[in-house]
């Protein structure tokens, strides 16, 4: 999500710093900006391109480029499958997959929240790649008085990989944990090229190598175009690159409808990448 000159001053500094690179970074279902912890789920039939980058003054992660789609055609039940390449990277740790199912926000009416389950870092390199999260959550989006107030999210992970990926610096192993976010409403813009801007926050805790939280600005450049970017903040910096106790994020979201009819606008979402 972002323009070209950040996109390659991203890539300039993640190529400078790949010896400091973890191995393997996070994999990316629906997401809030660092987290899982939203009840959107991709739409039937639309892929999702996502193109992640973190990236600091001692590190980064390897790039994420991704692509998530949506596999049932109903409106009160959905699922989604996605795929991650993680580069630089080893190549045994360069692919993860994950997947979401769940009920959508207000499915069964105005009252009924989302309620969504799933898997991600399901890596096939033991001991670095295999993070095998579980994550659960519900989300609702709130309106008051024809006033919409932004989406609160929460749930909770679990980590069921190898010990080795889920030790803090400390060697204690921590596998479970919180997640949670907040998105504002949507702030019309209107221009040509700039359609809305949003704000979202979220946090997962733990003192591993996943746990942190960060908060972005999501800039729409169309419905179905858009960049997130700001700062994650981590909870065990000593597991992060270069020992950064944060990573600036820049995230690219991209929606590839092909249906004949035109899907409505996708609410603000991006990628843990």
């Amino acid at each position: 999500m972002r323009s070209s000159i950040p996109i390659l001053a991203a890539a300039a500094v993640v190529a400078a710093a790949a010896p400091l690179a973890p191995r393997a970074a996070r994999a990316t279902p629906s997401t809030a900006f660092w987290t899982p912890a939203t009840a959107y789920l991709q739409p039937f039939a639309v892929p999702h391109v996502t193109y992640d980058t973190y990236f600091g003054e001692d590190g980064a992660y390897g790039i994420d480029t991704g692509l998530t789609m949506g596999l049932i055609p109903l409106d009160v039940f959905q699922l989604e499958f996605g795929l991650d390449f993680f580069y630089p990277n080893d190549t045994k740790a360069a692919v993860q997959i994950n997947g979401k199912l769940g009920i959508p926000d207000g499915a069964f009416g105005r009252w009924s929240p989302g309620i969504t389950t799933g898997v991600w870092g399901i890596g096939f390199e033991e001991g670095v790649s295999d993070y095998h999260v579980w994550h659960a959550e519900v989300g609702k989006s709130f309106v008051i008085n024809g006033i919409p107030l932004g989406t609160l999210a929460a749930g909770a992970y679990w980590g069921l990989g190898s010990d080795a990926v889920w030790a803090g610096s400390d060697g204690t192993v921590r596998r479970v944990g919180f997640i949670g976010s907040y998105t504002s409403p949507d702030i019309p813009i209107g221009l040509t090229g700039l359609e809305k801007i949003s704000f979202v926050g979220d946090v997962q805790t733990g003192r591993n190598a996943v746990g942190g939280g960060g908060a972005g600005i999501g800039v729409f450049f169309t419905p179905i175009v858009s960049v997130l970017t700001g700062p994650v903040f981590f909870f065990d910096r000593d597991k992060q690159p270069g020992g950064s106790l944060f990573l600036w994020s820049v995230q690219l979201d991209v929606d590839l409808d092909f249906r004949s009819r035109p899907a409505p606008a996708p609410v603000a979402r991006t990628g843990v990448r």
